[in-house]
């Protein structure tokens, strides 16, 4: 979904306007109604790619759920029901649903494993993690324990 945030005509498209500034028209982010809206064509024209099908699924799945009202009432839910719901998203894996968890839901545990934390927990934790040829699921789950 951060490429919707970058993309003016993404926001043109299917935000609402927020009003000019100097010279400026604005335009909110779009709203999951509006995405679960969207014709994978439309996105796909504006840029989206093959993503199109994940983030209209996704804002399909939000808006079933319950909308924004369904992702914030995650935040005082456990952890392991917070991974599980947003693994359950089209589209979302192991380190997105962390990253959204921890930066936007208030899961202070969650550790988005990327490639750098991948790399810290070789380096200053296990260093047996570096015979990994990947970051599989169980090699995750491994770094993830290591943060804990």
């Amino acid at each position: 979904m951060r490429a919707l945030l970058r993309c003016p005509r993404r926001r043109r498209a299917y935000g609402t306007s927020l009003g000019e500034a100097g010279g400026v028209e604005f335009f909110a982010f779009p709203t999951v109604e509006a995405l679960a809206d969207a014709s994978e064509a439309a996105l796909r024209g504006l840029g989206l790619g093959y993503r199109a099908k994940f983030v209209i699924g996704t804002a399909r799945a939000v808006r079933d759920n319950g909308g924004v009202g369904w992702l914030l009432g995650l935040r005082e839910r456990p952890s392991a029901e917070v991974t599980t719901s947003l693994l359950s998203l089209l589209g979302v894996g192991p380190k997105v649903a962390d990253c959204v968890a921890l930066f936007s839901l208030d899961q202070h545990a969650a550790i988005p494993v990327d490639t750098h934390v991948w790399a810290i927990a070789c380096r200053d934790m296990d260093p047996s993690l570096k015979d990994a040829k990947s970051l599989t699921p169980a090699v995750y789950a491994r770094v993830t324990k290591l943060f804990s």
